[in-house]
């Protein structure tokens, strides 16, 4: 788990004065109106890192959603400061604060690592970041570095999401997930397939796939999905909806985990049997709607929340230690290539990221393929 660098005396890499650091500049009504620039930044002194922490050649960094949502807001915001962006990445560890601490966590000068958790006004988007050791993790030697840079946002989710409905419905047969189409709905189903094919019992609940077209549906049945409902719009599709109710009830679903919101949420909530449970964790449709109150009230269902930051930190500290220890064993040895959480990517530079997530944004979109910033190279190079 070591790459070979230009080497100082000391035998440490070599690192510049100034590295550079995309920039949020200022938040717009959409994301076209963002504004994201390059800026250079002083590198950081070897005597200024804590003991946890790690100095991360950065190589690669996702844009999920969760990173364009930011570059957004309703209403404009007095005295915006100019922030970083990106919540997660991969690179290799350059400076260690303490050998020791560094060496317990599996990771020394030269490892390939996985990033997120950033502290002190940094973000992923930049070519070097101090990462805490709790949020730093070592990737497996069959990885290419590059390919662990998504290795965090879904994967973790994947895991959570299933964690979830083994920990909390011990007794659900099966479960809803809607927006399946997703590289995250992916995951989730060669997740539960995988642990089948290893014997895994997490593996026994079956998952009831959510999706908006016939395309969708075929490239899920191909991945080995157990059921899959095609649901052209939650409102207005009432054959759709009527067969995902009819599927439900066989399988005895009890739980949903829903990324689209809007009237898919109270659809969901209206299907499921009393005492059932819809987690809430996107909003690809905008606000809820149609939840009946009687439903809350009468029959006791619940609507809830799923957050990875609050799944993972939101227990307690025996319960982070177990649900991190989940996730990081079954996503490090998945992160290859034909792994359940391998991801494919469409690669940019810094340069060249805001016009081209606009390109995909405004074609294909990114069910299919993630936008990655490459920050080992210029992707002009390629071209």
């Amino acid at each position: 788990q070591r790459t070979k660098m230009p080497e100082e005396d000391d035998g440490l890499p070599n690192l510049p004065p100034t590295y550079k650091r995309l920039m949020l500049m200022q938040q717009g009504l959409s994301v076209e109106d963002a504004k994201i620039e390059i800026m250079q930044v002083d590198m950081v002194q070897d005597d200024s890192l804590k003991m946890d922490e790690v100095l991360i050649k950065v190589v690669a960094a996702p844009v999920n959603p969760s990173d364009y949502g930011a570059w957004t807001s309703a209403e404009k915001i007095e005295n915006w400061r100019p922030r970083p962006i990106g919540n997660e990445g991969s690179g290799i560890v350059v400076r260690v604060g303490s050998s020791m601490a560094s060496a317990m966590a599996g990771i020394s000068v030269g490892s390939k690592v996985g990033f997120t958790g950033l502290r002190n006004h940094q973000g992923a988007y930049s070519e070097y970041v101090i990462a805490p050791l709790a949020t730093t993790f070592y990737m497996e030697e069959n990885v290419p570095v590059e390919d662990a840079a998504s290795f965090f946002v879904n994967p973790y989710t994947a895991v959570g999401i299933l964690d979830t409905v083994r920990s909390q419905h011990p007794y659900a047969k099966a479960f809803i997930h809607t927006a399946a189409a997703s590289q995250l709905g992916k995951m989730l189903i060669k997740l539960i397939t995988s642990l089948r094919l290893a014997g895994d019992s997490a593996g026994n609940v079956r998952l009831l796939n959510v999706v908006r077209n016939e395309e969708q549906a075929e490239t899920l049945r191909q991945l080995g999905a157990d059921q899959v409902v095609i649901i052209k719009n939650a409102e207005t599709d009432r054959q759709g909806a009527l067969a995902l109710r009819d599927i439900a009830q066989k399988e005895q679903v009890s739980v949903a985990f829903d990324a689209v919101a809007g009237p898919m949420t109270g659809l969901l909530i209206q299907l499921l049997p009393i005492r059932g449970t819809c987690y809430v964790y996107g909003r690809l449709e905008g606000d809820i709607k149609g939840v009946p109150p009687i439903d809350l009230i009468y029959r006791q269902k619940q609507l809830k929340s799923f957050y990875l930051k609050q799944y993972l930190v939101g227990d307690g500290f025996f319960a982070t230690g177990r649900r991190l220890s989940l996730c990081t064993s079954r996503v490090r040895p998945g992160l290859h290539k034909g792994g359940w959480c391998h991801t494919e990517f469409i690669d940019c530079d810094m340069t060249s990221m805001f016009q081209t997530f606009f390109k995909i944004k405004n074609s294909t979109g990114f069910t299919e393929r993630k936008l990655r910033i490459r920050f080992d190279k210029s992707i002009q190079e390629e071209e």
